[in-house]
């Protein structure tokens, strides 16, 4: 991993600037692969969509602002909290782009699991109304967005409907083994019982 010059990226509503990471090269060596669709590349990491502006606190997409390239170097990737996340999708109710809000739905749902419900991660047992709160991200994730059967079935595993995710399952016909082996281990999880987010 080769670090280059920060971007500096202007909050649109105070004007300050934020300096984040910025690469020149990277490569994907012990990379993490989970369930839920999250990637961990520790030799490659990237700087969250999603921003939180140290400056006035407000929170911004950073494919939306202004930014430009600074002189100091930074390794500052801007990652939120769930509870920060949450803050966020406060903040945006009802004026956000689609693809923003997918954005949004994904990152609260990874979020959650790394505080809650992730292998490889320390376990906690959520509240009911964070229970709640987090199956209705993933309800409006699979009822607003186009997405594979695979993921569908992991979601409803997530969400504890471990019969649909097992029927949705026995249909998945890959040819490769890579993509049968974590249909394999998901059926598993779901024959189990078990909503935890797995290493594929």
């Amino acid at each position: 991993m080769l670090p280059a010059k920060c971007e500096l990226l202007k909050c649109p509503y105070c004007g300050k600037e934020k300096e984040v990471l910025s690469l020149a090269s990277g490569n994907t060596f012990r990379s993490k692969y989970w369930s839920d669709t999250k990637v961990f590349h520790p030799m490659l990491p990237t700087v969250s969509p999603i921003q939180k502006c140290p400056s006035c606190g407000k929170y911004y997409f950073k494919a939306d602002v202004e930014s430009r390239q600074g002189d100091n170097y930074s390794f500052d990737e801007g990652d939120l909290t769930y509870e920060e996340l949450k803050e966020a999708a406060l903040q945006f109710e009802g004026n956000i782009s689609n693809d923003n809000r997918r954005t949004l739905l994904f990152y609260l749902m990874w979020a959650y699991n790394d505080k809650y419900n992730r292998e490889d991660m320390d376990i906690v047992e959520p509240s009911d109304e964070e229970r709640s709160y987090i199956e209705a991200v993933i309800k409006e994730l699979m009822e607003g967005y186009e997405l594979t059967d695979m993921f569908i079935a992991e979601l409803y595993r997530e969400r504890g409907m471990f019969e649909e995710a097992l029927a949705i399952l026995e249909t998945c016909n890959y040819t490769e083994d890579y993509m049968i082996e974590i249909v394999e281990k998901m059926k598993v999880y779901a024959k189990n019982k078990s909503r935890i987010a797995f290493l594929r």
